[in-house]
């Protein structure tokens, strides 16, 4: 638990620091997630330039349901997205990876969280892909996924 007061702590004092730099680099996102669990995400992002950004807190709600059974995660993570040059009208691949700690309610248990999307994004706003989460608790848990996300 200390570990995980810890790390929101930096996470929460990263963000503010950035804040305190140009506003017109942070956005904000938020995202679904369909496919072995639904999830519901909010993140913020810090764009250092048009191809990398940093986000900051990446926020994820996941129900995750199947025949043997149905338990509710939360994770906190952060990381880095790559975008590649403009390849059409307003068309970006991008790739990104979040690393942190989550856990399940019931049985509640915490872990090692790791997410990785990738995917196109269409006028900055838009993005879609495919999206890949591990969390590490009682064995490998690992979750597929379609997302799709607005950036503001």
């Amino acid at each position: 638990m200390k570990k995980f007061l810890l790390m929101i702590a930096v996470v929460l004092l990263g963000a503010s620091s950035l804040k305190a730099q140009s506003l017109k680099d942070i956005k904000w996102a938020a995202e679904v997630g369909v496919g072995s669990e639904l999830e519901l995400g909010v993140r913020t992002q810090y764009n250092f330039n048009e191809y990398l950004a940093w986000d900051v807190l990446h926020v994820k709600y996941a129900f995750d349901y199947n025949e043997y059974n149905n338990f509710s995660e939360i994770s906190f993570t952060t990381g880095l997205r790559g975008f590649s040059p403009s390849f059409g009208p307003d068309l970006k691949a991008f790739t990104a990876i979040d690393l942190g700690y989550g856990g399940t309610f019931d049985p509640y248990d915490s872990a090692f969280a790791m997410d990785f999307t990738v995917g196109l994004q269409f006028k900055e706003h838009l993005y879609f892909g495919y999206g890949l989460g591990l969390m590490h608790h009682h064995g490998n848990h690992k979750d597929h996924l379609f997302r799709i996300g607005w950036t503001f």
